[in-house]
């Protein structure tokens, strides 16, 4: 396991402040009429930045999803899953616009279209919590970190439960304990699963895109690289996103908060350092392939680069199609 640097502590997001309405048909006949106005429960609404970007806007609706069930459901419940990830503050790839809760009894609702269910956006498990599974989060009953990485890993697709689990471990996560739990699940839906996504995590992941640009390789085939691969170059140690140190081949993923972020208004000039500690890499005979948001919604191209690149190296990697 290579971590860089340890992380700051996780930053459980705020609820938003709702909207509220005696009377509803109004709001009701507005929110019909304006996209921007979301009706979450009878009473309550919230509203949406029209020129958010999508994530941004799903998660600002999912986090008010929440506030209102946090407002109205009234039985014992811990948000889970997904939404217990966003809780926490963990990453989230591909936000269901859909709110978790767990119980430990079965909930006395119809499940028919017009179910609570369906209307409000909450899906409702219930099975056995144990008391080490539940915690507070700012104040709002959630999952344990342990039980929430694996929660999504049984039940997201495997890129998304990547994504949660590299988190998770990168923020204390018990390695044990999630094993532990996953035992004690055996039998059930998704541990299969959950087992593989385990087995893959890397604590040293520092962001979404990097665990999906490392995700991408390893289902087309290729063999497991290392997080945080330290580099001795002239300017002092340099460190690749993810790498194989035995074919000097790295992968560094650009994000928008390499160039936004991390800039503090100078994006150029995080560009410029990145092309002179890119030089520097190199000039210690590594090859450098790098990805983007791009590339992980079309991936084939950049799959391809690093396969070609490694095949270059090693020579016993095939090149693929092209």
């Amino acid at each position: 396991m290579t971590i860089r640097a340890w992380p700051e502590p996780l930053a459980p997001p705020s609820l938003p402040a709702l909207l509220t309405a005696t009377t509803n048909s109004a709001l009701d006949q507005l929110a019909t009429a304006d996209d921007s106005l979301h009706r979450l429960r009878p009473g309550l609404y919230t509203t949406s930045d029209p020129d958010a970007a999508p994530a941004a806007a799903r998660r600002d609706l999912v986090l008010a999803r929440v506030a209102a069930t946090y407002r109205t459901l009234e039985s014992d419940y811990w948000f889970s899953h997904q939404t217990a990830a966003l809780l926490h503050g963990l990453w989230t790839y591909r936000l269901q616009d859909r709110v978790h809760v767990t119980q430990l009894y079965p909930p006395q609702v119809r499940r028919a279209d017009d179910s609570y269910e369906h209307r409000f956006r909450v899906t409702r498990h219930w099975t056995r919590l144990p008391r080490r599974d539940r915690t507070i989060v700012a104040g709002i009953p959630v999952t344990t970190l342990e039980r929430t990485a694996v929660d999504c890993a049984r039940s997201l697709s495997p890129a998304a439960a990547l994504v949660a689990m590299d988190c998770a471990l990168r923020h204390g996560a018990d390695l044990r304990l999630i094993g532990q739990i996953l035992e004690e699940s055996r039998g059930k839906r998704g541990v299969v699963q959950a087992r593989r996504i385990v087995a893959l995590a890397a604590p040293g992941s520092e962001s979404p895109g990097e665990t999906l640009a490392r995700f991408l390789l390893l289902e087309a085939g290729l063999p497991r690289p290392q997080t945080q691969v330290r580099v001795r170059t002239a300017l002092g140690d340099r460190w690749i996103d993810i790498g194989w140190q035995e074919a000097r081949v790295g992968v560094e993923f650009d994000g928008d908060v390499k160039y936004a972020d991390l800039a503090q208004g100078d994006p150029e000039g995080v560009r410029r350092r990145q092309r002179e500690r890119q030089a520097a890499i190199e000039d210690e005979g590594w090859r450098i392939e790098r990805a983007g948001w791009s590339d992980v919604d079309e991936p084939s191209g950049y799959v391809l680069s690093v396969r070609r690149a490694l095949h270059g190296r090693w020579g016993r990697l095939t090149a693929g199609p092209g």
